[in-house]
């Protein structure tokens, strides 16, 4: 059974939900370009078959990448690894394939960011330091997920 996995989806409502420079902590803005260093998921698995499980998975599949880029008008828009697995009774495959994008708006107001787009709108909780950007959500197939992004020099 081939199926896709809709990363970019999930990357792209977590990053949505992105703001202004109304939640910041620290006197950071959330308006630039923003790396995925993490995806945290809340059970640790071995993706890549090398013996180690880990719960990021970034660890495990070196193709994912992720990128959120926040204006200050409140548009946003994301490029992200589209990843697909096919698994059977005896394998399991995963393989990235292409970048698929979304654009969109977005409002922050504390710690809550909400982002729409064309799939709808989605709210997640972010912290943003002057070079960390976390967002923390729930998505349908892995349950709460936390991105960890570095800001772009």
């Amino acid at each position: 059974m081939k199926q896709r996995f809709y990363m970019l989806l999930l990357a792209s409502a977590l990053i949505i939900s992105c703001s202004s420079d109304d939640g910041e902590s620290d006197g950071s803005s959330i308006v630039g370009t923003w790396d995925a260093i993490e995806f945290n998921m809340g059970e640790a698995v071995d993706l890549n078959d090398d013996g180690t499980a880990s719960d990021n998975l970034l660890d495990e599949l070196d193709c994912f990448a992720s990128t959120a880029t926040f204006a200050a008008d409140g548009g946003y828009s994301t490029a992200t690894t589209g990843i697909y697995f096919e698994a059977s009774e005896s394998s399991f495959f995963i393989t990235c394939d292409g970048v698929e994008t979304t654009s969109g708006t977005y409002t922050l107001d504390g710690n809550t960011l909400v982002t729409i787009d064309e799939d709808g709108e989605v709210e997640s909780t972010v912290t943003v330091t002057k070079d960390r950007l976390v967002v923390t959500g729930e998505d349908d197939d892995f349950g709460q997920v936390t991105l960890v992004f570095e800001r772009r020099d």
